[in-house]
């Protein structure tokens, strides 16, 4: 049974999804939603290659499924549901496909994800808005570039895009968070957008081996 793990109001969490199958050569889809710039998915394009060395294709864009939609404290679209989503359109030639959207998404915090119990106040972990979800390991997971614009300029929003959306690929190919390294974008964001900020670009030694990549 899959289970979550908060990383915060305004970061990415990972749904634990089995166990990892290692591939040399992987193919990773970015599935754009509508609203999303083009500028932020070439971006995101850009990163992953860079860093993953995976190709990585550009799916046409789409609507964000009705069904994901909830308004329990602002209109935002549930995670969770997206990841289903996005498992059901993975193309058979895409090993991993990351949505990005431009709307706020949200799921919810558990304090004990087994007995459903939800951290307190419930009032403010029942529509948890956060930056992505990802499974660990397994083959979705989406990022929101809502949270990652407030109050910065064009350049530190991509900069924020490129860590969080390298996390959650992170999180599809086996690695938890970090513990190892505060430099490491693998790590927890602990609820504070300035851990995202203080981040790398980069792998851990420890990460990087884990997955087969090298630091760069």
């Amino acid at each position: 049974m899959p289970f979550t793990i908060a990383l915060g109001a305004l970061f990415s969490m990972f749904l634990w999804g089995g166990k990892s199958e290692p591939s040399k050569s992987r193919v990773i889809g970015i599935q754009p939603f509508e609203g999303i710039p083009e500028a932020h998915v070439d971006e995101t394009k850009a990163a992953l290659e860079r860093y993953y060395h995976y190709t990585v294709r550009v799916l046409p864009e789409r609507k964000l499924p009705e069904g994901a939609f909830t308004n329990v404290k602002s209109p935002r679209y549930r995670a969770d549901k997206l990841l289903r989503f996005l498992e059901e359109i993975l193309p058979d030639d895409c090993d991993h496909l990351l949505g990005l959207t431009a709307s706020d998404i949200s799921t919810t915090k558990y304090e004990d994800f087994e007995t459903k119990r939800i951290k307190e106040p419930a009032w403010k972990y029942e529509d948890w808005g956060i930056f992505g979800l990802g499974q660990m390991p397994g083959r979705a997971c989406v990022v929101s570039t809502f949270r990652l614009k407030g109050g910065v300029d064009e350049a530190k929003l991509r900069e924020r895009l490129r860590k969080v959306a390298c996390h959650e690929i992170g999180h599809n190919l086996g690695l938890p968070h970090c513990a190892k390294s505060e430099k490491c974008f693998m790590r927890d964001g602990a609820e504070k957008i300035a851990t995202v900020d203080a981040e790398s670009e980069v792998l851990c030694e420890h990460c990087a081996a884990t997955i087969g990549v090298a630091v760069r």
